[in-house]
């Protein structure tokens, strides 16, 4: 084992740690994702949880003792991991911080090489690769997470993917996850399914709604100060780009 743990842990020491141990045991099969991924690219919104896929398996039951294996290589560590149905969920405690693992399984995801660069070396560890879900996948999820959930940090998310990492989306896996909308919001719950024309009506409008104070009210403690200023004028050119590509590969023949 190379992955080295400081004591008394940090919070970005434990998701550092994480990220290359569970690259030294899963190598290409661990892939993260979410806002840790983001971190890597960058990005500055804080996150308290790290997400994984891995591939290519079909239950989370084949992964989970394996996980509980490698947490618990750390002496004193309180571990909670529980099934759910969409997810394997693993809270993580050391000395006075607390970290989420929260992991599902899949048989394919488009996947990149990245180094945990920065971020390694800002609680003196050394850089490493792992893998990382490919941008345009993460965009085209983050898109249907913003859909059913309707929260600024998804919409700041694909900003960020859009404008700051130069990524389109996959109109595939976007249109796949259209097809099966999954929403508990009120407003949404009896929708089932949109086209793309219909989600790109939806995303022009959010961005045309857009304001500072929704923005700051929500993103606050997650961004910078500095992030917040200008930022809706920014997301909002990015998200109404965003649909206007949607828009125009939904009026494309498809097979």
């Amino acid at each position: 084992m190379s992955a080295r743990l400081d004591r008394p842990a940090s919070q970005d020491g434990l998701f550092v740690w994480i990220m290359h141990r569970f690259a030294e045991v899963f190598e290409e099969h661990a892939v993260i994702k979410g806002g840790m991924a983001h971190r890597l690219l960058d990005c500055p919104r804080r996150t308290v949880d790290i997400d994984y896929v891995f591939v290519p398996f079909e239950s989370k039951k084949e992964i989970i003792d394996r996980i509980s294996a490698v947490l618990h290589e750390i002496d004193g560590a309180t571990i909670d991991i529980s099934l759910h149905s969409k997810m394997l969920r693993a809270g993580l405690r050391v000395d006075d911080v607390a970290i989420q693992i929260e992991a599902n399984v899949a048989l394919h995801c488009d996947t990149v090489p990245m180094t945990t660069g920065g971020f390694a070396q800002s609680v003196g560890q050394p850089s490493r690769v792992v893998r990382m879900m490919s941008p345009s996948t993460a965009l085209s999820h983050k898109l249907a997470a913003w859909n059913e959930r309707r929260l600024l940090r998804d919409l700041y998310d694909c900003y960020y993917l859009a404008a700051r990492a130069g990524t389109s989306p996959d109109p595939e896996i976007l249109n796949q996850r259209l097809s099966k909308i999954e929403s508990r919001l009120p407003a949404l719950k009896a929708t089932q399914r949109m086209s793309l024309a219909q989600f790109a009506g939806a995303l022009r409008e959010a961005a045309e709604d857009l304001t500072e104070s929704d923005l700051e009210a929500e993103l606050a403690g997650l961004l910078p100060a500095h992030e917040l200023v200008g930022l809706a004028i920014r997301i909002r050119t990015a998200v109404t780009g965003l649909a206007d590509v949607i828009e125009t590969e939904s009026s494309q023949p498809h097979p």
